[in-house]
């Protein structure tokens, strides 16, 4: 890749440069080495010629205005000269985020990264970074990106030394490529690199020194000196110095070890990487850090794939089947994709990708076969047949099952299948062997070119050429019989697919295939019923080397009977025709599993009694069946499923390593005495549903089997016994003492209606279900208990646990006999471990949620718990919170109604905080009521659930702990569904009490204090009026620091947003909120816990809502002003009757954030109102006579729209115009122009025309006026009407002291002056000029004029390409009937340049009656002197005789591509025709 593929531009404002854009830098100069940032309004040439050097170009804009246009022009023209790619960012404040996207769309941009509340700037640079990388790179990287994250996270574990590090995939997945984008991004970071590709290939051809002299020494020693001075040169330069060398292709450690031990000497943090295909050769090059390359993703794939075949319209459904067929086939193999990709490039018909698309997956491309064929070829004839197995027959089949048949064919598969996966030819996952599609294509092709005559071939799998071979076709000739069976003896393996196939099966059909082994009938598809069956109704023989034979549906009664299975190691033949297997002895000596499911013919199955090593016995559904042999001496029997064997009565002893046995549905009613001793592995559905057993089988001989085992008679038998299931048992009574079955770790004794009775539990127990027993007392309970169902016991009155850990899962539902003092006592115990757990101990919490209990609840548990009415409660964090806090143990109450169903109820735990700026955060969890897969159909009474959750932890969306104001959060709780959904759960049930333990670390254990019933008053036992007067009372009573600490507890508990919560964080910096909480805890404000929970009841949260509201520092405004207005304030911060000073806001509410007003006020009344006599603030609504009156108006979109608003402005500016003490500053929202505010255009004008309905003309022209007056002032841009404004409010508030200190009618504009009689002269100060305000594009001096006799403030023009000068002057001043010229005064000065393409002037009178005219003229400035000032005329009008109108004038030149400079501007002179003004 050349320098100019890897270079990135960055254009900003400067505002984010030093922030958002330094972090984006940062990130990308770790991945590309060269990036350009560039934050000048205007392209310098050093930027000018990044950008077209660039590859690719990111344009970070802002949300909220149109700026950076022109050099967005000037990229968006690389783009299309020197195809280069733009990637725009839109960050920041989204008010033009419509249009901006509108443009960007025109422009081609449909994908546009942009600043979102759910995204935050990490993870919004993260997505930048990959787009970015991923463009630079385009098809040869797709999907690289990732892959570099994870290998930084194990380099950056690498101990100190050389780094060694593996990389290891299959052929084609993209080593080298990964390996080169290592490299790139490495580099940088060490003194000498290098990259050897196709590394054996490489040493053979030129040695390793001569290689290592072409990458390190720019210098070569020459032919006359030999190896020992090149490698002295070698060690002298690269001496304990950083290096960084890739080693490509490595295929053989013989060839590598001279490089790794010859280079010791490199320099600490040295790495060498080495990539293979061979994981062993890794293995023995001594590098334990091994990263495996994996396909590309799903999105990858497609996106290479569309890109390679050229692609770019998927909307035909075909199509889109088509290419999801690939995508899923190639699996994110790179090589296949751009493979499959260059074959389908071309083809124009769907039919004929199609067709293609066949062909290379019958037949893969050479390229493919030759990338696998070469790793398949140093493989061993084992392995080889391994590997075909595979390919053939095996993928995607249990590992164990496929190595056992392996196994059984002498083909050492414990070893082949680890080199199979060393070599990257198979994959074992989830207990499965797994091979990709095209080596499995690949592996088939091998057999396929092994000869061009089918039946010769060691494996089958197509069933068509299947069908050909076993078919029996009736006039056939005996010598194409013939003819047809030779060479069959080569093959190996048949697996037929009957799904769509039905024929007769000719009796010889197997008789010559000698060597087979592997046979497989089977049907994929349940929807179809094939017909395979023998004409004749017979079959010959079947081969004696067979290890596998699966013949589901097999028609005959019996298999052949000179078949001798001794080599067989399996017998799966689902739904067949058997009666039996075969007549007479065999040898069985292979055998380990026989299925003969559904088989309804079968009658006998003696014949598994001499299967001396069977471990499987399947019979599920043979109803026919009526006994089953002795199995005693099957030592290796582990499965035995008869389940629906309904005519099966009795069942002989089982053999002692039983494992699994299944008896639903059979007929048994009798159990003999070696039924219930298995020693070994997992016993399931014992005694399931056998609802006839006897009462004599169920406590006598249980018991005489304990006592057994006590006296070392059968103690072995049962000391393995791992999972015991008596679930349903109806007559089950009682249980002995199980606590010497020490390997038993599940017990199901649910259903067992009655059991009364349990003597004892096994000491290492995990899993108990009792639900639904008759049980009143359990015994002690196992430390190791894990989850308890006890359901429906309800007859249990006790329980005991003295445990020293932390238990799970318990439930206790609808146990109403369930005395409080157990649940208590159990709970104040479990609680206290929890709340300090011993740091040894946390790894218990791991799980989520860790611990859940239910039961029904009481009275008593409410104080006892310290649990509050209500559905949320507070809690303050100790002030270490970040270091000891673990999680939280939650207690709910939840009330049910009579009507309660089960619907998978759980419990919604929201936990909320207010950060330090006022926003809201939480995190919500979910948590299951039941045990994990019980559901309870119906609940009696109120019950309590107890969760213990560490993932309730606060924290922010990146995992770090957040800023937490006061280190207050509340918790809600909210039933929920199974959808965890909340509606149409209120009928039925709700959270009635609710508390929270915080879970810290400790070194100590303590016990859980006992909360006291608490001191609040009952605010139910009074009337509302009381409870307000005596709650407002101790309201009042509060210091303002306390007032702040309870407004913003409210607050919290009701969620409110940051407009109420800023300003209340705000003004409580210094609170000190343990003594706040106290002294509330004193009113009775609220309730603090013994252990720190903090309720505030439903009356004290509105009241403190309420409170926000009526005592906002922004009062509603009465209703004969606000009327026909709506929500609107006007109002006056003003000191006391002797106060100097007022200070007026007019704005519209509906606009304006409420937060923002606040900071406003909050800073106008620190910081300027206090420079006065009696600064004490007051409210006011009217203007009075005093020696300053500052008017602000914040002129937003909704402003026109109030004509209560535009009366005031009027009444302002006839004020202004007779008192100079009276000072205006407006403000213009970012939706507004103040030309529209002026002309009344735009959306404002719209609103403006609206309100103007219905009004008389005399209203509307003093509207006009105000308007255009105050809006021709010089304002300010506000950026962000919220909190964050902070460095407006501090420049408005600096602006406001400087005016009322001491030179109020500095601010006072002079939009005009007059300089004689009838002239009159607008400075530039008054016009609107492009980027006026911007030093790097303006700078501004005074020049004395002489007419004038004053000093006036010109501006000089530095550098611009798009430039406008822009005017307002009303013609109330001038005389009516005269004609008047307006003329720009302008000069150009030495050091102009671009002004060789025209400028545009115009001029435009509206008159009152809302006509208006044009005139519009250019000219070039390069015609006119230098350095002098010139007139440049704009227009001439005459004043109407009603003299109503107003004159709008302006100079512009919009050139992007003309850089212009050196342009001064003295201002606009309005002058009679025939006077001259200089």
């Amino acid at each position: 890749m050349n320098n100019r593929e890897q270079n990135v531009y960055i254009s900003c404002l400067d505002e984010v440069r030093c922030s958002f854009v330094s972090h984006l830098y940062e990130a990308l100069l770790k991945r590309i080495n060269d990036v350009f940032v560039d934050s000048e309004d205007l392209l310098s040439i050093e930027a000018q010629e990044k950008v077209e050097k660039a590859r690719v170009s990111v344009m970070v804009l802002p949300g909220n205005r149109k700026v950076c246009l022109d050099k967005l022009v000037k990229v968006l023209k690389c783009q299309k000269t020197n195809d280069q790619v733009v990637v725009p960012v839109l960050y920041g404040d989204r008010t033009l985020e419509g249009e901006w996207l509108s443009a960007l769309d025109s422009k081609g941009f449909s994908s546009v990264h942009h600043y979102r509340k759910e995204c935050n700037d990490s993870k919004l640079i993260e997505e930048i970074v990959r787009d970015v990388y991923e463009k630079l790179f385009y098809m040869e990287r797709i999907g690289i990106y990732s892959k570099l994250l994870e290998i930084e996270k194990m380099v950056s574990k690498k101990p100190f030394g050389i780094r060694f590090l593996g990389i290891w995939g299959m052929p084609g997945i993209g080593k080298t490529t990964f390996a080169k984008a290592v490299f790139d991004q490495m580099s940088g970071e060490f003194d000498a690199c290098c990259f050897i590709e196709d590394y054996d290939k490489s040493i053979h051809d030129k040695g390793l020194y001569h290689l290592l002299e072409e990458q390190f020494l720019e210098e070569k020693p020459g032919a006359d000196h030999g190896t020992i001075i090149a490698f002295s040169l070698l060690r002298n330069k690269l001496n304990n110095k950083r290096v960084l060398v890739v080693l490509d292709g490595v295929r053989n450690p013989l060839v590598a070890e001279p490089f790794l031990g010859g280079f010791d000497w490199f320099g600490p943090k040295s790495r060498i990487i080495i990539t293979s295909r061979d994981k062993q050769v890794l293995r023995l090059c001594g590098f334990n850090q091994i990263y495996e390359v994996r396909g590309l993703n799903e999105k990858e794939a497609l996106q290479l794939f569309l890109q390679r075949a050229s692609i770019k319209d998927m909307e035909e459904k075909s199509l889109h089947e088509l290419t999801m067929k690939v995508i899923k086939h190639a699996n994110g193999h790179p090589l296949a994709l751009n493979i499959y990709g260059r074959e389908l490039k071309h083809k124009r018909k769907l039919s004929e990708m199609e067709t293609t698309f066949l062909k290379l997956k019958r037949r893969p491309p050479f390229e493919i076969v030759d990338a696998f064929k070469s790793s398949y070829d140093t493989l061993s004839d084992s392995e080889k047949n391994i590997f075909l197995d595979i390919a053939c027959f095996f993928n995607g089949e249990n590992v164990d099952y496929v190595m056992q048949l392996l196994e059984g064919c002498g083909l050492f598969p414990h070893v082949g299948i680890d080199v199979l996966v060393g070599k990257s030819l198979v994959s074992v996952s989830e207990n499965r062997v797994w091979m990709h599609n095209l080596i499995q294509d690949v592996g088939r092709e091998i057999i396929n070119e092994e000869t061009v005559q089918i039946e010769r071939r060691s494996r089958l799998w197509e069933p068509l050429i299947i069908k050909y071979l076993l078919e029996h076709k009736a006039n056939v000739e005996p010598k194409t019989t013939i003819k047809r069976a030779q060479g069959i003896e080569e093959i190996q393996g048949i697996f037929l697919d009957t799904s769509n196939l039905s024929f007769d099966v000719k009796p010889a059909a197997f008789e010559n295939m000698l060597k087979l082994r592997l046979l497989k009938i089977y049907c994929s598809n349940p929807e179809t019923h094939p017909v395979i069956s023998f004409s004749k109704g017979f079959l010959y023989s079947l081969p004696n080397e067979l290890r596998l034979l699966h013949w589901e549906n097999y028609p005959l009664q019996s298999l052949p009977q000179n078949f001798d299975p001794k080599n067989l190691i399996e017998v799966n033949m689902l739904h067949s025709q058997l009666k039996k297997l075969w007549g007479g002895t065999k040898s069985l000596e292979m055998l380990r599993t026989i299925k003969l499911c559904h088989s309804q013919q079968l009658v006998d199955i003696e014949i598994v009694s001499e299967a001396q090593n069977l471990e499987v016995i399947d019979l599920q559904g043979c109803t026919r069946l009526q006994s089953f042999p002795a199995t005693r001496n099957l030592l290796h029997l582990r499965v035995v499923n008869l389940s629906g064997c309904t005519e099966i009565k009795s069942f002989p002893e089982l053999p002692p390593n039983i494992e699994t046995l299944h008896l639903q549905g059979t007929g048994i009613i009798e159990l003999p005495h070696s039924i219930v001793k298995p020693n070994g592995g997992e016993l399931v559905s014992f005694l399931a549903g056998l609802e006839g057993l006897s009462d004599a089988l169920k406590l006598e001989r249980i018991t005489s089997l304990t006592k057994m085992s006590s006296a070392g008679h059968c103690g072995q038998d049962l000391g393995k016994l791992i999972c015991l299931d008596l679930k349903d048992c109806s007559r089950l009574q009682s249980l002995p003492n199980m606590v010497n079955l020490e390997s038993l770790k599940a017990l199901d004794i649910s259903g067992c209606s009655e059991l009364k009775t349990i003597q004892g539990f096994p000491r290492n127990l995990k899993e108990l279900n009792i639900a639904g027993t008759a049980v009143r007392e359990l015994p002690q309970l196992p430390q190791s208990l894990d989850l308890l169902n006890a359901h429906g016991c309800i007859y249990l009155k006790s329980f005991s646990l003295d445990s020293e850990k932390l238990p799970m899962h318990y439930t206790f539902s609808n146990c109403i006999n369930l005395t409080p003092q157990v649940v208590n006592n159990f709970l104040v115990r479990g609680l206290a471990y929890v709340k300090h757990m011993p740091r040894e101990h946390q790894q218990e919490l791991n799980k989520a949620p860790a611990f859940s209990f239910c039961a029904p609840a009481h009275t008593d548990q409410i104080f006892t718990l310290g649990m509050h009415p209500g559905a949320s409660v507070m809690i303050r964090l100790n002030p270490p919170w970040r270091k000891i806090l673990v999680g939280f143990a939650m207690l709910v109450e939840v009330e049910f109604s009579e009507d309660f169903y089960d619907v998978g109820l759980g419990i919604s735990c929201v936990c909320r905080w207010k950060t330090t700026e006022g926003h809201s955060q939480r995190i919500e969890r979910n948590l299951q009521c039941w045990a994990p897969g019980k559901a309870v159909p119906k609940v009696k009474n109120d019950h309590m659930f107890v969760f213990c959750d560490v993932n309730m932890r606060p924290t922010t969306r990146q995992g770090n702990n957040p800023d937490i104001w006061a280190d207050l959060v509340v918790f809600e709780f909210f039933p929920v569904d199974k959808q965890k959904k909340r509606r149409h759960l209120d009928d039925i049930c709700r959270v009635k009490r609710c508390g929270v333990y915080a879970i810290e670390t400790a070194t100590y254990n303590t016990s859980l204090k006992m909360s006291s019933p608490g001191t609040s008053m009952d605010l139910m036992e009074v009337s509302s009026k009381e409870v307000e007067e005596v709650l407002r009372v101790s309201y009042d009573d509060l210091s303002e620091t306390n007032k702040v600490l309870f407004l913003y507890m409210a607050c919290l508990f009701n969620d409110d947003d940051v407009d109420l919560v800023a300003p209340l964080i705000a003004s409580g910096i210094d609170l000190d909120v343990n003594s706040g909480l106290k002294v509330l805890a004193d009113r009775s404000l609220i309730h603090i816990s013994s252990n720190g929970e903090i309720a505030m009841h439903i009356l004290l949260r509105r009241m403190g809502k309420e409170i926000l509201h009526t005592e906002s520092m922004l009062p509603t405004s009465s209703k004969d002003l606000t009327a026909d207005v709506g929500m609107v304030d006007c109002m006056a911060l003003s000191s006391s009757s002797n106060s100097k000073c007022n200070v007026f806001l007019s704005f519209h509410r509906q606009d304006i954030k409420i937060n923002f007003l606040r900071y406003l006020i909050k800073a106008l009344e620190k910081r300027v109102l206090p420079t006065f006599k009696d600064g004490e603030i007051k409210i006011t609504q009217a203007m009075e006579k005093s020696q300053s009156n500052i008017f602000i108006i914040l002129f937003t979109i909704n402003y026109a729209s109030s004509s209560w608003l535009l009366n005031v402005l009027v009444e302002k500016v006839k004020r202004n115009e007779e008192d100079l003490n009276n000072i205006a500053i407006p403000i213009f929202h970012p939706n507004v122009d103040p030309s529209d505010v002026r002309e009344q255009t735009g959306e404002f004008g719209r609103l403006f025309e609206k309100t103007c309905k219905n009004k008389t003309e005399d209203e509307i022209q003093e509207w006009r006026r105000a308007l255009t007056d105050v809006a021709s002032i010089q304002g300010y841009d506000i950026m962000n009407c919220d909190s964050s404004d902070l460095k407006f409010i501090k420049l408005m508030v600096e602006e406001a002291k400087e005016l009322l200190a001491g030179n109020p009618t500095r601010r006072k504009p002079s939009r005009e002056v007059q300089i004689n009689q009838g002239v009159f002269f607008v400075p530039a100060r008054s016009l609107d000029i492009t980027h006026s305000k911007n030093p790097k594009l303006w700078t501004w001096s005074s020049i004395y004029d002489e007419q004038s006799d004053a000093y006036i403030e010109t501006p000089t023009l530095i550098k611009i390409y798009w430039l406008q000068l822009k005017g307002y002057f009303h013609t109330r001043k001038l005389t009516p009937g005269t004609k008047y010229e307006v003329v720009f005064m302008v000069n150009l000065n030495d050091t102009a340049s671009g002004w060789e393409e025209p400028v545009t002037v115009n001029l435009k009178l509206k008159h009152r009656d809302g006509s208006q005219s044009l005139q519009e003229s250019t000219l070039c400035l390069n015609g006119y002197i230098r350095d002098n000032w010139v007139d440049i005329p704009a227009g001439e009008f005459e004043v109407p005789l009603e003299n109503g109108a107003e004159i709008f004038f302006s100079l512009h030149q919009y050139m992007e591509t003309c850089k212009k400079s050196g342009l001064m501007v003295k201002g606009v002179t309005i002058r009679p025709k025939d006077q001259v003004f200089t």
